[in-house]
């Protein structure tokens, strides 16, 4: 339930107008009564991303999303609807003065607050001994060495840890930050005889954000070669490694605008290209990919490149990476660089169009993966020809677009020398079928029904509005659309026209939402029609739906079970011999 009162969520969407909302992520033009362009939420090179301004709706033909500005902000920021409200609140001027929280929500609220405002203290605590304190000149030195400059820290926000065991406690012990609430955040730790210290010291400092810049955790680096080169911070109830991945505030606006992201490994990785600006570039917190990683890049991009080190750890990494990729049929890429070279060595020598070459000639993840185990084994013997095979196998059965996994089959069966069908024995896949080729049954959209049409006439005839009620909405309505019809009525009865973007959040799920949207993105297949006819029409489409097989079956199984001199028996027989009758006269 929302913290946030009804009539202030009512004037943020009538302030916040849909086109000006999402002109700020994706460009439109415009098309008849709406606006096109390419859907943030999927890649696409074709747009079939609608915005009906009159309407307060939008709709992806492509993958189906649709709902109003509350809901896309929702969903391309990753927010809740009370956050998304004030996001949207804040951008139109609208003063939010919330309900009185419960004990148990403020206490929530309040905690998770805090340890954000704890981490910005600390965040400025570091930055502050870095630009103006002697205890940061070794920090200082250190970035100049590595061609860092000024905006660039700034825009990192990068701090300096002195070399001191209590720098950061006394700070916080001053602004009367509790410190075992800082010990969460893994900021200071406590001394086996009791006291805390600082967890970082003599480092250069990174901060960890959220993707809408709030500080969340650090990254420490050492100035020389001493192990270990980096502490992060540990686990907190504001930071976890396996949903973040640093630098995505910075990058999100490129990587919708691109339609692609970069990922690298380290801190200073992701800063040597955002300085040579390569925007739509995120790294890994010092873990390896996830699954949440993968979902969280494909809100914002529709392809992905891997820039891991050469080695082999590198090596390791975005093999590892390739599994989660092609589990969730995200399309990606590796960036390899010559042999010793990082971004920031290669970025230095080479210079940023030459980056722009080496991206242009990245190669598809498994072709990548084929190639290194190539080099790997002989592929001359026997012996390795199997190792390449088995190595193969499980990662080919993952490969879900089946034009690409022949041809990847046919490519092997090239380069070893094996037999194409054996290969495809291996793997337990025929060539390519006419199955294949269709669409994906996740893909395959359920068709409007007799619902979805009444309440799209409801929109448009006030006649149809005064037929439902006569009806009885309930009698013509499932309990998904049964708030969308009252909602109508309401509307319809205090004389306003249908505030579609209102209806819009009605709809509980997010399939539903999907086909209305693109329902009533226009009203062009109501022109001219009879809308009495239609609603009749409609009404017994509906009616012929209820009287489904499954009723006819359970009545048919009870009386299997009745003796014929049973009155029961007679019962069932007559009520049978009605549903066909009314069945009959439906057709």
């Amino acid at each position: 339930m929302s913290m946030i009162p009804d009539d202030k969520v009512s004037e943020v969407r009538e302030r916040a107008a849909i086109l000006d909302v999402i002109s700020d992520y994706v460009s439109l033009r415009k098309s008849g009564a709406n606006y096109q362009g390419l859907c943030p939420f999927h890649g696409e090179k074709t747009p079939s991303f609608n915005v009906n301004p009159g309407r307060g709706i939008f709709h992806c033909f492509g993958c189906g999303v649709g709902g109003n500005a509350i809901t896309f902000i929702m969903k391309i920021e990753g927010l809740t609807f009370p956050e998304a409200v004030k996001f949207l609140a804040k951008r139109v001027g609208v003063i939010i003065e919330e309900r009185p929280l419960t004990a148990t929500e403020k206490r929530q609220t309040d905690e998770r607050e805090l340890f954000f405002r704890i981490n910005e203290q600390a965040a400025k605590f570091y930055r502050r001994v870095l630009v103006q304190e002697p205890a940061g000149e070794a920090g200082r030195r250190y970035l100049e060495r590595r061609g860092v400059d000024a905006a660039t820290s700034e825009a990192y926000c990068i701090g300096f840890a002195p070399d001191k065991w209590d720098g950061l406690t006394r700070y916080l012990e001053q602004q009367r930050v509790p410190l075992p609430l800082a010990e969460k955040l893994g900021l200071v730790k406590l001394r086996d005889s009791g006291g805390y210290y600082d967890t970082f010291r003599n480092r250069l400092l990174f901060v960890i954000a959220d993707m809408h810049g709030r500080p969340i955790g650090f990254g420490g680096r050492v100035l020389d070669d001493s192990l270990p080169k980096y502490i992060n911070s540990p686990e907190s109830p504001i930071y976890h490694k396996s949903e973040v991945l640093f630098g995505l505030n910075l990058a999100k606006q490129a990587m919708r605008e691109q339609g692609t992201a970069i990922i690298v490994e380290g801190y200073f990785d992701h800063l040597a290209l955002f300085q040579a600006g390569v925007r739509n570039v995120v790294a890994t917190c010092g873990t390896a990919m996830t699954a949440g990683h993968v979902k969280l890049l494909q809100r914002y991009a529709g392809k992905v490149y891997t820039l891991f080190d050469g080695d082999n750890a590198g090596k390791k990494a975005t093999l590892r990476s390739m599994e989660l990729f092609l589990e969730e049929k995200y399309a990606a890429h590796v960036i390899e660089l010559p042999a010793g070279d990082d971004p920031d060595s290669y970025l230095k020598k080479e210079g940023s169009e030459a980056f722009a070459g080496q991206v242009a000639k990245a190669r598809p993840i498994f072709e990548f993966f084929l190639y290194d185990l190539m080099h790997q084994f002989d592929s001359r013997t026997v012996e390795g020809k199997v190792q390449i095979i088995e190595l193969l196998t499980p990662r080919l059965m993952k490969i879900a677009n089946p034009i690409e996994r022949d041809l990847y089959l046919k490519e092997i069966s090239r380069m070893l020398g094996v037999d194409l069908r054996q290969l495809q024995k291996k793997i337990g896949r025929s060539p390519i079928s006419t199955a294949d080729l269709a669409s994906p049954p996740e893909r395959k959209k359920r068709g409007i029904g007799p619902e979805e049409m009444l309440v799209s006439l409801m929109g448009k005839y006030p006649e149809v509005v005064k037929r439902v009620r006569e009806y009885g909405a309930a009698n013509l309505f499932g309990p998904d659309l049964l708030p969308v019809v009252e909602t109508i009525m309401t509307q319809t009865d205090a004389g306003s026209e249908v505030d579609w973007g209102v209806i819009m959040e009605q709809v509980g799920s997010a399939e539903e939402r999907s086909r209305l949207a693109a329902l009533f993105m226009n009203d062009c297949h109501l022109e001219e029609i009879d809308a009495n006819k239609a609603f009749d029409q409609c009404r017994m489409s509906r009616d012929r739906s209820t009287l489904k097989d499954k009723d006819v079956k359970e009545l048919k199984r009870e009386l299997a079970q009745l003796d014929s001199d049973s009155e029961r028996y007679w019962e069932i027989l007559k009520i049978l011999d009605a549903l066909r009758n009314k069945k009959s006269q439906l057709l």
